[in-house]
C-alpha cells in the first residue's frame, strides 16, 4: 500500500507491496531529508533574523539569494523521494520529500540546480519558482554490452547465462597477486578456492557450475581471443571479464567449453583522451594462520616420555637432561659451558617464527591509454615484487602489454596486441612443508648462529633430527625462470553495410627453466662445539636441470551479418571459421659429482644420472556459428554450433558436433505487464537454453599405444629397456556435456533492485576414463574408455541493490550457489550385505563387489554417489548405559562419541571383548593396546568386529563445497569510498591425519603439534589425581606408536568440517577533489588501504579451509598502502 499526501487530504492508492529493505531506505531518506530541510530552514531564519536587524546593511550580493522549490516526478507521474537537489558548483542542497517537493536556498539568483537520482538520468536546470522536474529512467543498465563468443551483446538481449564482472576497481584497489584471487565470491556459479600461499603457485581452483569430469574440468580462458592460464594474466590490463556458464553462451566454443569459459578484455583508450596512470602499492605480508609446533624443548621431552609411560616403554629423556633446558631457560642470556648463549646451546625454537617472516611486497604499474584521431592504443608496464613469507621462496615479476587498434578507413580496421611476462623466483625444498624431512626436528636445535646452522643439542636426541631452516637455505644456484609472449594481429572489414569480417592471427610462446643444485653444509652443536652432521662430499652432490618451451598458434576468421527490418526484426547471423596447432617439449637432465660449490654449470659436473625428455603435439579445426534474432528486443532466439575436429582422436572419431538453441521473453515489455503489478518491474526477462558441449582434455595420443623407455636386469645387469606402457583404444572419442538452463532476470524500484535466478542441469556423458586392470598385464595401463557419466545440478541466486541517500552512494550485492554432484553411470551398481553375492545368495557370508565397481581409496567413485565421496571408518557412537537390567553387556551402550573415557567405559570394553567382540586394529586391551584415550570403530555390517574390512561407508561429503557464496558491499561519500568483499562455502569437508601437525602419535626425534601436546586426553587408574588428568579433551592420548589405536584406521575421527565465512577484502580509499588534481596537473588521485584475507570463520583446526590441508604453504593476510593516479 503506498500512500501519498496532497494537501490535507491523505490519498491511498494499492499498490504491490514494498519490501522491508525498500520501506526503511525510504524512510531513511525522508529523514535525512527532513533533517537537511530542517537544517536549511534554521539557516534561512538565522539570516532573516540578522536581515531584520538592520536592513540599511543588505548587501548586493544578499538581494540576489532566492529560495526556489518544486516538485520531482518520474515518467508516470509518481513522486519520487530522496531525489537529491544541488546547487550546482557548490555543497548547498536538498532532498525531496515524501511528495517529490523540494526547497531550495540559493546562494545566486542565476544558479543552476543538478537533479540526480539513483536509476535516473541526472539534469541540470536553470532555477525557477515552481519546477515541475520529470526524471527520466537510466537505460544504461539496459544498453550495458557484454563481452561473449566471438563478439559482443546486449546484456537485456542475452539469452545464455553470462555473468559480467567489473575488474578495474578490484585490481586497483586490493593487493593481489593473481586475477583469480579477486575472483572469488564475486559470480554465482564460480567456485574459486585457493589451495597456496606459495608466490607464483598459488593454486586457485576454479570450478564453474561443479565438476563435470574425472579430467581436466578447469574452464576455457581467454584474452582478448588468446587462450590463457588465469595465473598469467596481469590484473592491471584487464577492463572486464565475462563468465560464460551455460551451453548457450558457450557452444560456440565447442569443444572447449563443456566446463564454462572465462573471457577477458583487456584496456583500450577512450575517444579523445590520452591518460597516463600510474598505480603503485605496498603490502605487508604476514600468515594468516600457522599450525604451530611445540617449542619449549623441556616440555617437548616431557610430553615424548609421557607417550612411552602410555605405552609401557621406558623414557627416552632422562629427567637430567629436562633439567638441564629449564635451568638453562630460567637465564636464556647466561653464557653455557660452551661459550655459547643458553638459548643457543639449550634452545627452544618455535620452527615456524623462523620459517616465516613479514615481508613487504610491492607493485608498480604504469599505462598510457590513447585514442587519437582513428588510433587507440594501451601501453602497460608492471613490476611486482612478491617475497612472499618464507626465506628464498620470493617471486619477481615483470609485465609487459603493447595493444594498437587503428581505423584506417571507415571500412577498415587494422591492429595488433602484444603482451607476456619474464619472471625470477628463487628455489628452495618449500614445497615439502609437510613432508618428512620438515617434520623431523625437534626444538631443541638452534637455526642459525656464528656462521653454523645448529644440529641436535642433546646427545640422547634422535641423530637423524634435522633443521628446518637449512632445507630452505641450503641448497647452492636454484631458481626458476618463466617466460612467455602473446601476440595477435588483426584486420576488419566492413562492407555491404551490414557486413563485417574479421580475421585474428595469434601466436603464443613459453619457455621455463628450472635449476637445482646442492651445496655442502654441516650441522653444529653449540653445547658441544662440535659437528654433528657432517656436510656433503663434493661427489655426492647433485644438480638438476629442466627445461620446457611450447608454442601455439591460432587463426581465426569470422563473417558478421546484421540487420534490422521494420525497426523491430533484428537479426544477426555469425559465421567463422578456427584452426590452430599446439607444441610442447622439454628435456630433464641430473647429474653429480661438483668441483666446486660455486661452479654448478652442468658442463663442469662429473657423473651422468639421468636425462629425460619428450616432444608432443596436437591440432584441430573447426567450424562454428550463431543466429540472432530479436523482435521489438522483447522476443529473443539464438541458435549456435560448432564441429570441431582433434588429432588427439583416431581417424573417424575425431569430429564432434556440438549445438544450442536459446530464447528469451522480456515480460517487461509486454502491454499487459505495463497495465498490471508488473509494471513495477524496469526490466524482466525469462530465459532458456538447452545444448551439447564437448570436452577433449586428454593426452595428446590418448587413442594409440604408449612406449616407454626404463631398466631391467638381464644377466644380473642393469640393461635398457623399451616397452609397452599403456594398451590402446582407437574408438574413444569426445566426452560430451548436455546443459539445460532456466533463467530469470529482474529489475525493479527504479532499477536499484536488480538481480537473475537460475537453474541449470548439467550431463555429461562417455568421461574419459582408464579403469583398473588385472594383474596378469603386469604394469601396463588399460586402454582409456569413455566410461562415466556425470550429472551436477543447482540453483543460483544474485541480488544486487544500488541507491543513495543525501551525498552518500551505496551498494550491496549477494550472490549463492547450490550444486549437487552424482556419478550416474560408471562400472556398475555396488552390491553390498550378507547373503548379496549374486553367485551365492542367501548365504551367511557378507559381500562387497565395491573394489569392482568403484576406484579410490579414502575418496572414491562410484554410481550415484558424489565424486570422491569419503569412504572411511566410523567412530563408534553409543548411548553411554554400558549394560542391560540384566546385567549383560549393551552392544549399544558403549560411548557416545567412542573414546573409552571412564572406569566404565573400560568395563564395557572388557566386557564386549569377553561376549566375543573383536576391537580393530589393536584388539587386546593394554596400555600397547586399547586403554584409556582410545577412540574405537563402529561395527557397521553387524559382524560383531569393530573396524572390520566391511565396516567403512560413505559419508555423504566431498572436498568439494556444496554451497558457495559471496557479499559485496561499497559506500562512497564526498571523494572517500569504502568496500567490502566477503566470502564463503559449506558441505563440504576434509580428511587430514599428519603425523607432527595434528596426530596422537608421537615419533622419536620428530615435531610435535602444540594444539595436541597442550590439550589431550590423559588418565592414570593408578594415579587418579594426577594433575595431568584430563578426561574431556576430544584429542587421544599420547602414544609412542605410529600409528596407534585412535589413527590406525582412516576414519571420521580426522575428517574435519571445512565450512567457512572468510572478510576476502576490506578497502578505504579518497580521491582528492579536482581542485586539488590539478596543482599537480592530474586529473584523478586517489590513495587507499586495503586489507586482504581479513578474517576468517570457521571450525576447521588446519591452515586454512581453502587449503583444505592442515599443512603447506599457508594464505598470506595483507596490508596494503595504494595510489592510483591518472594525468
Amino acid at each position: 500500500m503506498k500512500k501519498h499526501l496532497k494537501g490535507n487530504r491523505l490519498i491511498t492508492d494499492y499498490l504491490p507491496k514494498q519490501s522491508l529493505v525498500t520501506i526503511s531506505l525510504i524512510g531513511l531518506s525522508v529523514l535525512f531529508g527532513a533533517a537537511s530541510s530542517m537544517a536549511s530552514g534554521t539557516n534561512n531564519d538565522a539570516l532573516l533574523a540578522k536581515k531584520a536587524t538592520s536592513t540599511a546593511s543588505i548587501s548586493t550580493q544578499q538581494q540576489q539569494k532566492k529560495i526556489v522549490g518544486g516538485t520531482v516526478v518520474d515518467s508516470n507521474g509518481e513522486p519520487l523521494v530522496g531525489v537529491s537537489v544541488q546547487e550546482k558548483n557548490t555543497s548547498n542542497g536538498t532532498m525531496t520529500d515524501i511528495n517529490g517537493h523540494f526547497s531550495l536556498s540559493l546562494t545566486k539568483s542565476d544558479a543552476q540546480v543538478v537533479v540526480s537520482y539513483v536509476g535516473f538520468s541526472t539534469q541540470t536546470l536553470t532555477a525557477s519558482d515552481n519546477m515541475n522536474i520529470v526524471l527520466k529512467e537510466d537505460n544504461q543498465q539496459l544498453d550495458e554490452v557484454v563481452v561473449v563468443g566471438y563478439g559482443t551483446q546486449k546484456k537485456v538481449n542475452l539469452t545464455g547465462s553470462v555473468a559480467s564482472v567489473n575488474f578495474q576497481k578490484e585490481a586497483s584497489s586490493r593487493p593481489i597477486t593473481t586475477t583469480a584471487q579477486a575472483l572469488a565470491g564475486m559470480a554465482a556459479g564460480v567456485q574459486v578456492l585457493q589451495s597456496s600461499g606459495r608466490p607464483n603457485a598459488e593454486g586457485f581452483g576454479i570450478q564453474i557450475r561443479g565438476t563435470g569430469t574425472f579430467n581436466n574440468s578447469n574452464p576455457l580462458v581467454l584474452v582478448d581471443g588468446m587462450e590463457m592460464n588465469l595465473a598469467d594474466v596481469n590484473p592491471n590490463d584487464i577492463e572486464n571479464i565475462s563468465i560464460l556458464k551455460d551451453a548457450a553462451s558457450c557452444a560456440i566454443y565447442g569443444n572447449r567449453g563443456a566446463n564454462g569459459v572465462i573471457l577477458i578484455t583487456t584496456k583500450m583508450g577512450q575517444a579523445g583522451t590520452v591518460r597516463v596512470t600510474y598505480s603503485g602499492k605496498l603490502s605487508i605480508n604476514a600468515p594468516s594462520k600457522i599450525v604451530r609446533f611445540v617449542s619449549n624443548y623441556a616440555d617437548y621431552m616431557g610430553f615424548v616420555n609421557e607417550a612411552d609411560d602410555n605405552v609401557g616403554a621406558g623414557h627416552t629423556y632422562s629427567d637430567a637432561t629436562i633439567k638441564k633446558w629449564r635451568d638453562a631457560e630460567a637465564n636464556p642470556n647466561g653464557i653455557s659451558e660452551s661459550g655459547y648463549p643458553n638459548y643457543v646451546a639449550y634452545p627452544n625454537t618455535d620452527w615456524f617464527d623462523e620459517i616465516y617472516r613479514t615481508k613487504v611486497m610491492q607493485e608498480h604499474s604504469l599505462s598510457v591509454l590513447g585514442n587519437e584521431k582513428h588510433t587507440k592504443y594501451n601501453i602497460g608496464l608492471t613490476y611486482l615484487d612478491n617475497p612472499g613469507m618464507i626465506v628464498r621462496s620470493g617471486v619477481k615479476k615483470y609485465f609487459m602489454n603493447l595493444n594498437i587498434t587503428s581505423d584506417v578507413t571507415d571500412w577498415l580496421q587494422i591492429g595488433a596486441h602484444a603482451w607476456g611476462y619474464h619472471d625470477d623466483q628463487d628455489r628452495n625444498d618449500v614445497a615439502n612443508l609437510t613432508a618428512w624431512s620438515f617434520l623431523k626436528t625437534v626444538p631443541g636445535i638452534y637455526p642459525y648462529y656464528d656462521g653454523h646452522y645448529g644440529g641436535i643439542e642433546n646427545s640422547e636426541e634422535d641423530g637423524a633430527a634435522g633443521n628446518p631452516l637449512l632445507n630452505l637455505n641450503g641448497n647452492g644456484d636454484s631458481y626458476y625462470k618463466h617466460n612467455r609472449i602473446y601476440a595477435t594481429t588483426h584486420a576488419q572489414i566492413k562492407f555491404l553495410n551490414d557486413f563485417t569480417f574479421k580475421t585474428v592471427f595469434g601466436y603464443d610462446y613459453f619457455h621455463q627453466r628450472h635449476k637445482y643444485a646442492g651445496t655442502q653444509n654441516e650441522l653444529y652443536s653449540f653445547s658441544r662445539k662440535q659437528v654433528v652432521a657432517p656436510a656433503t662430499s663434493l661427489d655426492q652432490i647433485y644438480a638438476y636441470m629442466y627445461t620446457n618451451q611450447n608454442y601455439n598458434w591460432k587463426w581465426t576468421n569470422t563473417l558478421n551479418w546484421g540487420h534490422t527490418f521494420n525497426k523491430v526484426h533484428d537479426v544477426n547471423v555469425l559465421l567463422g571459421f578456427e584452426e590452430g596447432r599446439y607444441y610442447n617439449g622439454y628435456l630433464d637432465t641430473s647429474k653429480y659429482g661438483i668441483l666446486d660449490p660455486s661452479i654448478t654449470d652442468m658442463s663442469t659436473i662429473t657423473n651422468m644420472n639421468t636425462i629425460t625428455g619428450s616432444d608432443n603435439q596436437n591440432k584441430y579445426r573447426s567450424w562454428f556459428g550463431r543466429m540472432n534474432y530479436a523482435y521489438a528486443t522483447k522476443y529473443l532466439f539464438e541458435a549456435d554450433f560448432r564441429e570441431d575436429g582433434s588429432s588427439k582422436f583416431a581417424p573417424g572419431k575425431r569430429w564432434g558436433f556440438f549445438p544450442s538453441v536459446s530464447a528469451g521473453w522480456r515480460i517487461s515489455e509486454e502491454s499487459f505487464a505495463k497495465e498490471s503489478f508488473l509494471k513495477e518491474f524496469n526490466n524482466l526477462k525469462f530465459r532458456v537454453s538447452y545444448g551439447k558441449l564437448g570436452n577433449s582434455s586428454v593426452d595428446d595420443y590418448a587413442f594409440q599405444s604408449w612406449y616407454e623407455t626404463g631398466y631391467t636386469v638381464m644377466g644380473g645387469k642393469k640393461s635398457p629397456s623399451f616397452y609397452l606402457r599403456q594398451l590402446p583404444n582407437i574408438d574413444i572419442t569426445w566426452e560430451e556435456t548436455k546443459t539445460l538452463d532456466l533463467g530469470l532476470d529482474f529489475a525493479l524500484l527504479d532499477n536499484r533492485l536488480s538481480g537473475a535466478i537460475d537453474y541449470y542441469s548439467k550431463y555429461t556423458s562417455g568421461i574419459l576414463y582408464s579403469p583398473s586392470i588385472g594383474l596378469i598385464y603386469g604394469d601396463k595401463r588399460s586402454p582409456l574408455q569413455n566410461l562415466a557419466e556425470v550429472s551436477n545440478r543447482g540453483m543460483e541466486l544474485t541480488l544486487r541493490w544500488e541507491d543513495h541517500i543525501g551525498d552518500v552512494t551505496y551498494g550491496v550485492a549477494v550472490n549463492g550457489t547450490w550444486n549437487k554432484n552424482r556419478v550416474k553411470k560408471y562400472k556398475g551398481s555396488w552390491v553390498h550385505g550378507w547373503g548379496a553375492d549374486p553367485n551365492n545368495p542367501g548365504s551367511n557370508v557378507y559381500y562387497s563387489n565395491l573394489g569392482e565397481v568403484s576406484s579410490g581409496d579414502d575418496e572414491r567413485i562410484l554410481e550415484g554417489h558424489m565424486m570422491n565421496e569419503f569412504y572411511l571408518y566410523q567412530t563408534y557412537s553409543g548411548d553411554g548405559s554400558h549394560f542391560n537390567a540384566d546385567g549383560s553387556v549393551n552392544i549399544n551402550g558403549g560411548p557416545s562419541d567412542g573414546m573409552i573415557r571412564t572406569e566404565e567405559d573400560m568395563k564395557w570394553l572388557q566386557a564386549m571383548i569377553a561376549a566375543g567382540h573383536e576391537f580393530l586394529p589393536r584388539r587386546t586391551v593394554a596400555k600397547n593396546g586399547i586403554w584409556y584415550g582410545d577412540y574405537i570403530f563402529a561395527d557397521i555390517d553387524g559382524d560383531g568386529v569393530y573396524g572390520g574390512s566391511n565396516d567403512r561407508s560413505f559419508c555423504n561429503v566431498s572436498r568439494e563445497p556444496k554451497f558457495n557464496f559471496g557479499i559485496q558491499a561499497h559506500a562512497e561519500w564526498k571523494g572517500i569510498d569504502l568496500s567490502m568483499n566477503w566470502g564463503g562455502a559449506t558441505g563440504f569437508k576434509t580428511y587430514w591425519r599428519e603425523i607432527g601437525q595434528n596426530a596422537s602419535d608421537v615419533v622419536y626425534g620428530l615435531a610435535l603439534p602444540k594444539d595436541v601436546a597442550y590439550d589431550h586426553y590423559f588418565y592414570d587408574p593408578n594415579n587418579p589425581d594426577d594433575p595431568r588428568t584430563n578426561i574431556g579433551s576430544a584429542n587421544p592420548r599420547l602414544v609412542m606408536t605410529n600409528p596407534g589405536q585412535s589413527d590406525g584406521l582412516h576414519s571420521t575421527l580426522r575428517l574435519y568440517n571445512c565450512d567457512f565465512l572468510k572478510l576476502r577484502n576490506l578497502t578505504l580509499g579518497y580521491t582528492f577533489p579536482k581542485s586539488i588534481c590539478k596543482t599537480i596537473y592530474a586529473q584523478n588521485l586517489r590513495v587507499y588501504f586495503s586489507g586482504e584475507n581479513l578474517l576468517t570463520i570457521t571450525s576447521f583446526p588446519g591452515l586454512d579451509p581453502e587449503m583444505r590441508a592442515g599443512q603447506g604453504y599457508t594464505t598470506m593476510r595483507q596490508f596494503s598502502f595504494g595510489l592510483n593516479v591518472t594525468f
